[in-house]
């Protein structure tokens, strides 16, 4: 009788640790999809011009900026691209570029 008892005991913490786990590993996903991604803009060449994007889209097209008038070492780092972490910190420095 103790046996049986002891048999459904261990069922009982497997069956509890199972759930557990699914319990933990679904609130992760579920926190991993609420967490927003974190935001990178990035100054880069766009044709003969300057744009900021936003991950892979182009928030804004700066068409005073022309690379050919850009000393060489700008122009590389502009055709490579220059990360930014907030965007107001690519509008302050693209302001470098605009005069």
């Amino acid at each position: 009788m103790e046996r049986v008892n002891l048999k459904k005991l261990g069922i009982l913490a497997i069956l509890v640790t199972v759930c557990l786990c699914a319990i933990i590993i679904t609130l992760s996903y579920v926190f991993k999809a609420a967490t927003p991604e974190e935001e990178v803009w990035v100054l880069h060449s766009y044709g003969n011009n300057v744009a900021l994007y936003n991950g892979e889209d182009v928030v804004e097209v700066y068409g005073t900026i022309l690379l050919d008038t850009l000393p060489e070492a700008d122009k590389r780092q502009l055709e490579n691209g220059i990360a930014f972490p907030t965007k107001a910190e690519a509008v302050l420095a693209i302001e470098d570029y605009d005069g």
